[in-house]
């Protein structure tokens, strides 16, 4: 009875992890987290309604909505988020799919796009498919629906697709809709409730959304920081930091540190959609190299607070980048060899995707105290030093 009790929290767990990385789950985009979660929907919507989202499982399509506190969501902070274009052209590509039934086709879709965006009353650029560039951008928008499960593709010949990519020949790739999927895709209550938030309205809402707020910031981020929380978050996290912990290894299956700066989660590596809700960092690669040991650097020069981050002005980070360059030239990849200005941007993109920096409009540096867990790593014998840094990251 005990192993079957182990077993069925293992799987609610998982569950609730594979749901944050796929909010909206059909047989066809994932079979496997479909069936944990229509298996565990009591405990999941539960778990889901301690975050203040909403787990909606109509028929046999499964949406978890992310409702915004006022307007605002917990997100990892990323680099390279979406291009605004193609996040468009997907809610236009959605929109086309409810002009048919059943079956569509790339070019369908991209016919039915050009219509709704020639409209005068449109308010978006209008779509033009004999630009290359665009037809690109539409195909990236058909995959997130695909993704999502709101296509499923019924044509595999890639040849088709790069064909309409290249020169717009031919129907691409022939799609089913799924209705019931594209009914849930987007939610206008949602919406709303991102765009409508006033300044009044918002001071309230955090006050009485503080327990869920700090929840969502640990669970989603996945580190909550004391330093990156306003006094009174600050002060209530402090104070609740057993109760947070507990919540998100309940619901995760995973280790959470307790710590003097915070609290930081770590998911269970055996979890099914782990790999999918960690940063695959740092990695072998120039680029992790080069960030590591300029973060390490930092943390030596830098200027220590009581909340465990470090500061550093900008004309320290450019003497650290410059003095990497110099002092491990020999340790390089081309890509830095021969532009030595390409080590900072690139450290700063790195280490802020991994959520160790925060970069101010004067470009001074704040290291996270999630920074201080790494240390400054040897370089990889197996680098070869006329690679680009693209090849360096495989």
């Amino acid at each position: 009875m005990k192993a079957l009790t182990v077993n069925k929290r293992f799987e609610e767990q998982s569950a609730f992890v594979g749901l944050l990385t796929k909010p909206l789950v059909t047989t066809a985009n994932d079979s496997k987290l479909h069936r944990l979660v229509m298996r565990h929907q009591r405990q999941l919507t539960e778990w889901f309604r301690r975050l203040g989202y909403r787990l909606i499982i109509a028929g046999q399509i499964i949406r978890l909505h992310r409702t915004p506190h006022a307007g605002t969501i917990a997100v990892p902070y990323t680099s390279q988020p979406p291009k605004r274009r193609e996040l468009v052209l997907t809610l236009l590509a959605a929109a086309a799919c409810e002009e048919r039934d059943t079956t569509t086709t790339l070019q369908a879709i991209s016919d039915q796009v050009r219509v709704i965006t020639s409209l005068e009353t449109s308010p978006v650029t209008a779509y033009d498919p004999e630009q290359g560039p665009e037809r690109s951008t539409l195909l990236l928008a058909v995959r997130r629906l695909e993704s999502h499960g709101v296509l499923v593709r019924r044509t595999r010949d890639e040849e088709m697709l790069r064909a309409w990519e290249a020169a717009r020949t031919g129907i691409g790739a022939g799609y089913d809709i799924d209705r019931a999927a594209l009914l849930q895709f987007l939610d206008p209550h949602t919406v709303a409730l991102a765009l409508s938030a006033s300044a009044e309205a918002e001071q309230e809402l955090f006050a009485a959304t503080r327990w869920s707020r700090m929840l969502r910031l640990l669970i989603e981020t996945p580190a909550l920081l004391y330093a990156d929380l306003n006094e009174d978050d600050a002060a209530y996290a402090t104070s609740m930091a057993g109760r947070l912990a507990d919540a998100a290894r309940t619901m995760t299956g995973g280790t959470v540190e307790v710590r003097a700066e915070g609290l930081v989660l770590i998911l269970h590596p055996d979890h099914a959609w782990t790999v999918d809700a960690t940063l695959d960092w740092p990695k072998a690669a120039a680029a992790s190299w080069v960030a590591l040991r300029i973060c390490d650097a930092a943390g030596n020069i830098g200027q220590r607070n009581a909340d465990g981050t470090v500061w550093l002005r900008a004309h320290q980070v450019d003497a650290l980048a410059a003095d990497l360059h110099r002092q491990h030239h020999a340790d390089l990849t081309d890509y830095f060899k021969q532009r030595p200005e390409r080590i900072r941007p690139v450290s700063e993109e790195t280490l802020r995707d991994a959520g160790l920096l925060h970069v101010d409009d004067d470009g001074h540096w704040t290291l996270t105290a999630a920074a201080g867990r790494y240390r400054a790593p040897e370089p990889a014998a197996s680098w070869n030093s006329s690679t680009s840094l693209t090849e360096d990251s495989e």
